[in-house]
């Protein structure tokens, strides 16, 4: 084998990779193009709900949201105010032995209500957030102003709950 020869080998090796890599390469962008968004899924269930009807739906200032059965930011208040609940009655408790009869009722009045308000908050506190599906908000109706459309979704974005 001479030098030529050696260079010819090399050189259609070359091409050879070449053409795989160039391959590989549109395999790789062809599926990340097809790969849809929970968004893209959303809006997909969305039009074909509404693709025999007249009206022209606008998604473009529409969201995807998560759906909880209690939103986790409303459990972290009431965990707080529950602190906070603690500390006021703690703080009458150890007032109201030192006022009189009429002024100890109505302490204990406001300490009953924050008392039952404080049970309410333990309750709560015992169901944890679980996630429970998606909303997509902000759908507009194309030629009308001031209506918009919100659907709910399954966990997996498959179906259209009510």
């Amino acid at each position: 084998m001479n030098k030529s020869d050696s260079f010819i080998t090399i050189k259609n090796k070359f091409i050879r990779m070449k053409k795989s890599s160039f391959l590989f390469l549109f395999i790789l962008t062809f599926l990340s193009c097809s790969k849809k968004t929970d968004k893209d899924r959303a809006i997909a269930l969305v039009e074909s709900k509404y693709e025999s009807s007249d009206q022209k739906l606008d998604f473009e200032n529409s969201k995807l949201d998560s759906l909880y059965h209690i939103d986790p930011k409303a459990y972290a208040d009431s965990i707080k105010k529950g602190n906070e609940l603690d500390s006021i009655l703690a703080v009458l408790e150890s007032q109201i032995e030192h006022f009189d009869q009429r002024e100890s009722d109505s302490v204990g009045l406001i300490s009953a209500a924050l008392t039952r308000e404080r049970y309410h908050l333990l309750d709560l506190t015992k169901t944890k957030p679980r996630f429970i599906g998606w909303k997509l908000s902000g759908v507009k109706i194309k030629n009308v102003k001031s209506e918009e459309l919100s659907f709910n979704f399954n966990k997996d974005i498959t179906e259209i709950v009510e």
